[in-house]
């Protein structure tokens, strides 16, 4: 983000308040997100925002239901979905939903493409790192909560772990990215 000089803040500062608006507007209309972001903010409210997150569950149903030949299309069409995630943040900000989104996503690939990743290949390393990386990303999103809710997630997160550290295909990184092996681990290694 470019730098505003201070004289040129003082002399937008003094401009008739319509001149202002006009240029703000032309600003606003050459950003998507942020425009996004406004009409949630503006006229969107709590159920839209439930709306939006369960639009993209139903994508992670979907894409996860179909049969993917490699650990790099599987890769691929996660990345795909956390991009959807990131949006979905940037604009209604909902960071429980971040947390719910992106277990929801490691959970449902692993029940629905387990059996694909249970043996090692040398074409899930990427696949396998990938997935650490967002494991650990959201285990430090819910280590930041009140324990009261981080208990919520200790089903779906002891079962995220107990996969990570039982499939060959990912166990190694699990391992090399010290990854927690379940929910007391977990507990004991981000909570300090």
């Amino acid at each position: 983000m470019a730098k505003i000089a201070k004289e040129l803040k003082e002399a937008i500062c003094q401009m008739p308040q319509k001149e202002k608006d006009k240029i703000l507007l032309r600003l606003i209309a050459k950003d998507q997100m942020l425009i996004a972001r406004l009409e949630h903010e503006l006229f969107g409210d709590e159920a839209e925002t439930k709306a939006l997150a369960e639009e993209i569950k139903e994508d992670i149903d979907k894409t996860m239901n179909y049969d993917h030949d490699t650990p790099g299309w599987l890769m691929m069409a996660m990345r795909s979905i956390n991009g959807a995630i990131t949006r979905h943040v940037k604009i209604t900000k909902d960071k429980i939903g971040e947390i719910e989104l992106t277990l929801y996503l490691l959970s449902t690939t692993f029940k629905e493409q387990g059996d694909f990743l249970e043996e090692y290949s040398y074409r899930a390393d990427k696949f396998a790192a990938y997935v650490c990386k967002r494991t650990d990303f959201v285990l430090k999103k819910i280590i930041k909560l009140h324990p009261d809710l981080q208990f919520d997630y200790k089903n779906e997160v002891e079962f995220v772990l107990d996969f990570l550290h039982t499939s060959e295909a990912i166990l190694h990184d699990a391992e090399t990215q010290n990854i927690p092996t379940d929910w007391e681990n977990f507990l004991e290694k981000y909570g300090k």
